[in-house]
């Protein structure tokens, strides 16, 4: 029988309520992380990505749904393994309908996507067998991963119909911006693991993750600013030092931010990572938390500095 909640009330209480020793020495900056693995997954991404970037932003499209098709499974697995009965099949359609029907009509399409994946779960609740189905936690659960995972993606989508819907003079808008995006978020994500392993003392947020270092933070935040400028001097669309400050600025926020908000959530759930799919970075959700949390800030930002004018 489905039930409300993980199953023992004081065992979910204690779930991320406390970092023991053996938590801290597990989750070191080097722990856990298969480097030479890691690398060649991510250079792997890293050339699909730029593979579909040069051939059509329809491409990166697709691959933006499947990716998010992937990460949203990874968290509703997970979110049952933790006691939760959310409904996956919606759940995961829902966040693969908004980056698409962002791509299709733009940012209009989203809340329309919110408001019909909201009656869709409400739905299967009413239709349960009673209150043991517990509509409020697994609706809830279903509804944040909707916002995390499908409605913060859609703003890729967002980012590429500045090249698809503006026409021939912004055909490069859109991807030139995802292009400089990804590229500061890895750097970002390089740059504080680095620094972190190498000169980490001082914990950033110590009961979400014991491995993450204001150091780390510092070292990501040049590795961006740096990452932003060269790559920017190559773009025909952010051209300024003033646009690259202000995106460098974006990512370096933000970033951290989102790669905080997973930590919380899988410390919540007492899950290491949410998928294995990746190897040497763990499931799609572990290796994209930080762009999620930047793809909206981006969009926004790229709205009001308009950098190719």
């Amino acid at each position: 029988r489905p039930v409300s909640r993980p199953a023992s009330r004081s065992t979910s209480s204690a779930r991320g309520a406390q970092v023991t020793r053996a938590q801290r020495s597990s989750s070191g900056p080097s722990a856990g992380r298969d480097l030479p693995t890691a690398t060649a997954v991510g250079a792997l991404l890293a050339a699909v990505f730029i593979a579909s970037l040069m051939w059509r932003p329809a491409a990166v499209m697709l691959l933006i749904a499947v990716l998010i098709g992937v990460a949203a499974f990874e968290f509703f697995t997970q979110a049952n393994v933790s006691g939760y009965r959310p409904s996956t099949v919606i759940g995961v359609v829902g966040c693969v309908a908004a980056p698409l029907c962002a791509s299709w009509i733009g940012d209009a399409a989203l809340p329309l996507v919110l408001v019909f994946s909201f009656i869709a779960t409400v739905v299967v609740f009413v239709g349960s067998d009673g209150i043991e189905s517990g509509p409020v936690p697994n609706a809830a659960i279903m509804m944040l991963a909707i916002m995390w995972i499908g409605l913060m993606s859609s703003y890729a989508a967002l980012i590429l119909r500045f090249s698809s819907a503006n026409g021939a003079a912004f055909v490069n808008v859109g991807t030139d911006t995802l292009f400089i995006v990804v590229i500061g978020v890895i750097a970002n994500d390089m740059a504080a693991y680095f620094t972190g392993t190498a000169m980490g003392r001082t914990p950033l947020r110590d009961w979400i993750s014991p491995a993450k270092s204001i150091e780390g933070l510092i070292g990501g935040t040049i590795g961006t600013f740096i990452a932003v400028v060269l790559v920017g001097m190559q773009s025909t669309t952010w051209n300024s030092f003033g646009d690259w400050f202000l995106l460098a600025l974006v990512i370096s926020v933000m970033a951290p931010l989102g790669d905080l908000a997973e930590s919380m959530f899988k410390r919540n759930l007492n899950v290491k990572d949410f998928g294995t799919v990746l190897r040497g970075h763990g499931g799609v959700l572990d290796r994209f938390d930080s762009l999620l949390f930047v793809l909206p800030a981006t969009y926004y930002l790229t709205l009001v500095i308009q950098p190719w004018g």
